[in-house]
């Protein structure tokens, strides 16, 4: 009866030191996950199953264990992508993964077969890599990152389709911070270089090349300063752009090869006002010959571009005046068109809906008075005035186009990813 009682004792003890264990070791591996099934093996090492949290991203998780129960040899890890991972352990700690694609290849399915190779990882603490190759389907090499030397940079490189030819290169510090990357075409050729001082991904340094390569554009983007820049003539030389854009306002100099200034732009985002001046060349000088009026809104964003034209200030240089031309309220037609008179008085021509046609002419004296309204349009509509313009005084104009250069294609910027 007694030996009854102390085997009683004895399985109760050991029952409760294996729930123990098995919560110890669910803790051990991840906090929320569950347990749901433990199988011991002949060499007394075991194997656990877990159900991970569902916000790891991950189906199944089993991990194998030493004798002691605690010590973690190696596991696989069944993602919800499809994807199988098979770990292995070190001071239960990760030091290399390999990854298949599922043979049948359907996300999401329960089936635990593995395909082709999907990955290849080594770890320098268990979630640093220190070398990281990644697959496509086919076999073909996606990207390759690899840690240079021991605590120092980490350079992550990526393949086009054909797993050979280097489509971009990334380097990162021993810090894990962004600090330099290229971008290459297809046939090789660079295409942006960027570089980030301040091992910030939104604080960059750029430069742009065009396919012989030669330097199309650089500039520098900063969430707070706004961006800067140049953009260079075919020889990647001459400078015929030079422009600054912020919160506050924008400056834009426009220059042709000969380093002529045919264009500035000046806007002032709090005032709500930007000037645009156009510049001709003539008897050899750059005079100007147009100035544009536009509302500028107060955002460097999307809605940056969303500006009004109010008027335009012409010089007529056969006359020898200055005369304004005024906008309908959308700003994109010419309403009237006033030019002074010698007799210090003003001839306001009334424009039809078209934006051509003269519907009327108005002289003006000096103190204000109508003197006289008279129709530019014959009664019988044979007889019409009408009136033309450069296409660029009337429009937001550009001589050259300011770099809009996206990498839209960029995979995330961290020093790498699963």
């Amino acid at each position: 009866m007694k030996k009854t009682f102390q085997n009683l004792i004895f399985f109760g003890v050991m029952f409760v030191l294996t729930l123990t264990l098995i919560h110890f070791q669910s803790r051990l591996i991840r906090g929320p996950d569950k347990v749901i099934a433990l199988d011991s093996f002949g060499d007394k090492t075991k194997e656990v199953a877990y159900i991970p949290d569902p916000s790891s991203g991950q189906r199944l998780r089993l991990i194998r264990l030493a004798a002691d129960g605690i010590t973690q040899l190696s596991g696989t890890i069944y993602w919800n992508s499809g994807l199988i991972e098979d770990l292995t352990f070190s001071k239960n700690v990760v030091v290399s993964s390999i990854e298949y694609y599922p043979l049948d290849n359907k996300e999401g399915d329960a089936h635990v077969i593995r395909g082709s190779k999907r990955g290849e990882s080594t770890f320098a603490d268990g979630a640093t890599y220190t070398y990281h190759a990644v697959y496509r389907p086919d076999g073909t090499l996606e990207r390759l990152g690899k840690l240079l030397q021991p605590m120092g940079a980490y350079q992550s490189t990526f393949y086009f389709e054909d797993g050979k030819t280097v489509s971009r290169e990334r380097m990162f510090d021993a810090l894990k911070h962004f600090r330099q990357e290229k971008i290459y075409r297809h046939d090789g050729s660079l295409l942006a270089s960027i570089y980030s001082k301040a091992g910030d991904y939104s604080k960059t340094e750029a430069s742009i090349y065009r396919d012989d390569g030669s330097l199309y554009a650089d500039f520098t983007r900063d969430p707070i300063d706004g961006e800067k820049g140049h953009v260079y003539a075919a020889d990647g030389k001459t400078m015929i752009l030079e422009y600054a854009r912020d919160y506050y306002g924008l400056q834009e100099i426009y220059l042709d090869e000969r380093g002529n200034l045919i264009q500035n732009r000046d806007g002032s985002r709090m005032g709500g006002l930007m000037t645009v001046r156009g510049y001709i060349l003539v008897n050899g000088k750059m005079l100007m010959q147009y100035r544009q009026r536009w509302t500028l809104s107060q955002t460097i964003g999307p809605e940056a571009n969303k500006h009004r034209l109010l008027r335009v200030e012409y010089y007529d240089f056969a006359a020898r005046r200055t005369c304004e031309i005024q906008m309908d309220v959308a700003g994109t037609t010419a309403a009237s068109i006033t030019c002074p008179q010698k007799d210090g008085g003003t001839t306001v021509q009334r424009l039809d809906a078209d934006g051509t046609t003269v519907r009327s002419i108005d002289r003006i004296s000096k103190t204000g008075k109508v003197i006289s309204s008279t129709s530019a349009i014959s009664s019988d509509e044979t007889s019409k005035k009408t009136i033309s313009f450069p296409e660029e005084w009337l429009k937001d104009y550009r001589p050259t186009p300011l770099p809009e250069w996206k990498d839209s294609d960029a995979p995330p910027v961290v020093y790498d990813f699963h």
